[in-house]
Parts: C-alpha cells; sequence; structure tokens
C-alpha cells in the first residue's frame, strides 16, 4: 500500500531533511516543539495534490535536477544473469554413511 503524505507547517529557517541527519540543537528543538505544538503535521495529499506534486517533479527532472539520491547499482549490471529453473537447482553432495563400527572402535581407545 502507497501512501502520499506531506508534511505541513514545516518551520521557518530549518532546511526540510531528516531529523536524523539534523545536527544544529537549535534546529532539532524548534522542530521537536512543532511537532509537539501540532503546529507541523502529515498529512495526506489529495489526488489534485498529488497530480501537482507530479508534475513539479517532471518539470525538476527535465531540467536537469537531482530530485532525489540515485540508487546504488547493482555489482553485476551489464554481465547476462542467470535464472534457475524450478525442480533443477543445486545437487546434493554425496552423502557418507557412518557404521556402528566405527563409533565403537573409538570408543573403545578411551
Amino acid at each position: 500500500m502507497v501512501l502520499f503524505l506531506t508534511v505541513l507547517g514545516w518551520p521557518e529557517g530549518i532546511p526540510f531533511q531528516s531529523p536524523h541527519t539534523i545536527t544544529n540543537a537549535e534546529h532539532l528543538r524548534t522542530l521537536y516543539n512543532a511537532l509537539k505544538a501540532g503546529t507541523c503535521c502529515w498529512a495526506y495529499m489529495s489526488r489534485q495534490q498529488l497530480e501537482q506534486y507530479q508534475d513539479q517533479l517532471k518539470e525538476q527532472r527535465s531540467a536537469g535536477e537531482v530530485v532525489r539520491k540515485p540508487h546504488k547499482k547493482h555489482s553485476n549490471v551489464g554481465r547476462k544473469r542467470h535464472r534457475t529453473v524450478p525442480g533443477r537447482g543445486l545437487k546434493s553432495t554425496t552423502t557418507i554413511d557412518s557404521s556402528s563400527e566405527e563409533d565403537t572402535s573409538l570408543e573403545d581407545d578411551i
């Protein structure tokens, strides 16, 4: 399930970022107080707000702006990926049965 949320009432003068990355104690305290008082809160986006937001993102991307941090590429980019066929997985190695004769010989030595 995808929820489209927005933050309303973000305090002025504080860059919009994860609270985890805020290093200024005063900024963090201001954000905490705003969240506690209810002046800053999460809200669901309406369909119209969502469409406007998506249009804004498209404009930023077409202008060449990086909208978000790019994901790390897989280590096997450009290589052929081998698919496993169900029922044709790796074969197990042969097992060696232990006999009771070997077990008793060890007990006699002790």
